[in-house]
């Protein structure tokens, strides 16, 4: 779509000072750079209805242009549009509705709610396949040390016992948890929010574990003769040349982790699992379990950090769907 040409100066306007924006907001910068192309999709939309000022836009043009995006062919693939590609769309225009709204000039009254994604659904894991996860990460291995093994627990810990979603793990700092009062500080959550998530005891404990030792491990040098010649001296072992003492979770050059799809396919090749396991799973899946447990969706809400009760709503349909599978 970064293809299509907007003919309105007000429209190529309202594109850029969108993506200033977000940015100023401290969005992510994938966020930065795909809504706007959304966005201008929409406006290019409203265009060739011969609408060329936001102030001619209500909230039947916004649905109009919903249920556009939902026939419209994919470009680049057969078929439809994913469910995927439609809820980014829909997350956009409720953020351009945000952005307008607060310039004071213009108002848009619109806030679509987000399609169902059945892809969502096959990731969750179930209590048990969770267990499974677990239980993997110390099975021997010759690329399975001790400190992977701890990381990957703690991997577990953030994103399926905490929730995180994938840009705030990478973001997350060893100052950002309270292991004393079992919180975790979420600095800069989607939106730019923050808020505090309360850790269960056993993801303290292997948070603890992982900070205490399978983190230094990949801090600093080791099975090296530069470790061994300290080790013979006295000396304290030499930190890796771009080690970060910030970060949360490490890989093994000591830099910020941020490639997380391999440990994650090592833990489900050794649980065998035949699910496609990914850090959004684990984050679908705790709030699945939260919700059978009786947990109120409001809290479920602010757990995840969602500004809507729309974006949680998803869960009682799983559950929903789950429960009757049962009873069929």
């Amino acid at each position: 779509m970064k293809s299509l040409q907007l003919q309105s100066s007000h429209y190529q306007y309202l594109e850029k000072s969108y993506k200033e924006y977000l940015q100023i907001l401290g969005y992510a910068n994938p966020t930065v750079q795909s809504y706007p192309v959304h966005i201008k999709e929409m406006l290019y939309y409203l265009e060739q209805q011969n609408i060329e000022h936001i102030t001619q836009v209500d909230l039947n043009h916004i649905n109009d242009f919903i249920t556009y995006i939902k026939r419209r062919k994919n470009i680049t693939h057969s078929g439809a549009l994913s469910s995927s590609y439609i809820n980014k769309s829909i997350n956009a225009v409720n953020a351009f509705a945000k952005y307008l709204n607060s310039t004071g000039k213009y108002i848009l009254d619109a806030s679509p709610e987000r399609e169902y994604n059945e892809v969502e659904e096959r990731a969750i894991l179930t209590v048990e396949e969770i267990k499974q996860l677990y239980e993997a990460t110390f099975l021997p291995h010759r690329e399975n040390t001790l400190a992977m093994g701890q990381r990957d627990r703690a991997i577990i810990a953030i994103f399926y016992g905490c929730g995180l979603r994938r840009t705030e793990g990478i973001n997350f700092n060893i100052t950002d948890i309270d292991l004393q009062q079992r919180l975790l500080f979420v600095r800069k959550g989607k939106g730019n929010k923050q808020r505090y998530v309360p850790v269960a005891n056993k993801h303290a404990e292997d948070i603890k574990s992982y900070l205490q030792e399978g983190r230094e491990w990949f801090l600093y040098h080791h099975n090296t003769c530069e470790q061994w010649q300290s080790m013979r001296w006295g000396k304290p072992l030499p930190k890796k040349k771009h080690a970060n003492d910030e970060a949360f979770f490490i890989n093994i050059y000591g830099e910020r982790m941020q490639a997380f799809y391999q440990r994650l396919s090592f833990m489900k090749q050794r649980a065998e699992i035949n699910k496609n396991v990914t850090l959004h799973g684990l984050r679908h899946s705790i709030a699945t379990h939260l919700l059978q447990s009786g947990m109120d969706i409001e809290e479920i809400a602010k757990f995840l950090g969602h500004a809507s009760l729309a974006s949680t709503q998803i869960y009682t349909h799983i559950v929903n769907q789950w429960q009757h599978d049962r009873t069929v």
